[in-house]
Parts: structure tokens; sequence; C-alpha cells
């Protein structure tokens, strides 16, 4: 800086240089720091009673406001509804694979006395594994193979699925 040679002229002495303040970086840090305090102390005047101007933006804010809770409520029941229909299929989509497992369990069982596991009132073949479930509180067993891995449903309902 062109101030350095100038600053070590008048401080001979300093280890470091001092950088020396002119008027015109003094006013600027005034000004700065009277806009700051000015814009962190502006508060808004209150309306006075009766004002038309502050009774009107009062009501369109007031409007906005319940125009936004009524969006958001009828944003969040549509996505309750979105839900319980998500939740329905899921449960049809259960059921659908627990028939189709109860009827392709025949290909896993085996009669008793053979190679066989018992499984509730069938038998499962040497090769297969026993998958116990429920429907409507009645308990009920199936077979699955052994790339089949036994799950249940939302409602209890035993069903083979591939591994």
């Amino acid at each position: 800086f062109g101030s350095s040679r100038l600053t070590q002229q008048l401080y001979p002495r300093a280890k470091c240089p001092v950088v020396l303040a002119t008027a015109g970086t003094m006013a600027l840090r005034a000004a700065l720091i009277i806009c700051f305090a000015l814009a962190a102390s502006a508060t808004p005047e209150p309306c006075a009673a009766g004002d038309e101007t502050c009774d009107a933006l009062r009501a369109e804010e007031d409007q906005a406001l319940e125009l936004r809770q009524l969006r958001a409520k009828a944003e969040q029941d549509a996505a309750t509804d979105e839900r319980a229909g998500a939740e329905q299929e899921l449960l049809e989509a259960e059921k659908k694979l627990a028939d189709i497992s109860r009827q392709e369990s025949y290909k896993y069982e085996a009669e008793e006395g053979e190679d066989s596991k018992p499984c509730g009132v069938i038998a499962c073949a040497s090769s297969a594994h026993c998958c116990w479930g429920g429907a409507r509180g009645a308990p009920y067993a199936i077979c699955c193979g052994r790339t089949g891995r036994c799950q249940h449903g939302v409602g209890g309902l035993a069903m083979c699925t591939y591994r």
C-alpha cells in the first residue's frame, strides 16, 4: 500500500503496519451504523381505530390465512384418502397371494410316513417347510417350497414368497 511508507515514517518502531483511518472511511462507517440501527429499530406503527386501510389489510390477511388453512386441510384429507386406498389395495393383493399360496401348497405336501414333517393337519415334504397363518381367527398351515419364505400379511394370512 502507499500508506505503508507513511506509517513506517510516523511509527518507525511498530512491528506491524498500522492502518490509519481516513475521514471518508470514518464517515462511511458512521453511516452504516446509523442505517443498521434505524433498520433494527423500525417497527410498523399500530393502526388507529377505524382506519379503513388497516381494516382492509387485516381482512385480506384473515382471508389469506383462512384460504391457506382450507388448502392445508384439503391436502391432508386427500393424503388420508390416498393412504386408505393404498392400504385397501395392499390388503386385496395380500389376500390374492395367500390364496395362491394355499392353492400351491399341495405341491409341497407329502403323505404321512414318507420322508415328511407334520404341519397341522397336513404333512410337508422334507424339502419344504411349514407356514402357519390365521384367517378370521382360525389357524391354518400351508407348505412352502425350498425357495419360498413364509410371510404374514396384515390380517395374519400366511403366504409363501420367493426368497
